[in-house]
């Protein structure tokens, strides 16, 4: 969360009880494993791989100052979001894939309407006492400014959960959250996250020091939300 792409504070909503319509990953087979392209759809909404022509959907997410000012940072101009782009696409080129910064589009119209990431922590610390961010990932969300409180959230987190624990394998699933953002708080609060805590300065952006307010979501708690 420390370089200015990833210190967005992506609105990571709700956990989801019930299960969409139809959940799928789309795994191509001409592609090596690690490298395989993403493609999660829901009832309504899919989670699926940023391509170049999205830059100016990613303009019209966070060049809102509605959207940023949730994110403590300034409104994106053209360049931003064409890093935001191209970052994604590079993200999804690296073997193994540990980076996922996936468009959040709708299954009739295809038209994008937010962001999404789920960032897997580094696993390389094998042999040490204790393995700390060992299966675990932080995930977060920007929805377009016209698409927030309607209810997408609820999907977006599910699919999240699954591409997370149904498909990578992870045990741990954390968000982070600007103080400032009550709401977004109380839904993940209400959805089945566990707040652990603010951690003081933890963000920073534009040379502005922000804390965070952390939740987090087991395997064990997904296992449960699925069972209802």
């Amino acid at each position: 969360m420390t370089d200015r792409l990833q210190a967005k504070r992506e609105q990571a909503h709700l956990w989801a009880p019930r299960e969409p319509r139809r959940v799928r990953l789309d795994e191509r087979p001409s592609r090596p494993p690690e490298q395989r392209a993403v493609l999660v759809e829901g009832a309504t909404l899919r989670l699926r791989e940023f391509v170049p022509g999205d830059v100016e959907g990613v303009l019209d997410i966070f060049g809102d100052p509605r959207t940023t000012r949730e994110f403590g940072m300034p409104p994106f101009r053209r360049p931003d979001a064409e890093a935001l782009v191209e970052q994604a696409r590079t993200g999804a080129r690296r073997t193994p894939r540990t980076h996922y910064r996936l468009g959040v589009s709708e299954i009739a119209t295809g038209e994008l309407i937010g962001s999404a990431k789920l960032i897997v922590e580094d696993q390389s610390g094998e042999g040490g006492m204790v393995r700390v961010g060992y299966r675990s990932a932080e995930v977060g969300l920007a929805l377009r400014a016209d698409r927030v409180s309607v209810g997408h959230s609820v999907e977006i987190g599910f699919l999240l959960g699954v591409l997370g624990f149904d498909r990578l394998g992870l045990h741990r699933v954390w968000s982070g959250f600007m103080p400032s953002n009550i709401a977004a708080q109380r839904a993940i609060e209400k959805a089945g996250m566990v707040r652990e805590g603010r951690l003081r300065h933890y963000g920073h952006v534009d040379g502005v020091w922000h804390d965070i307010v952390q939740y987090s979501i087991l395997e064990d708690d997904w296992k449960a939300l699925r069972a209802r």
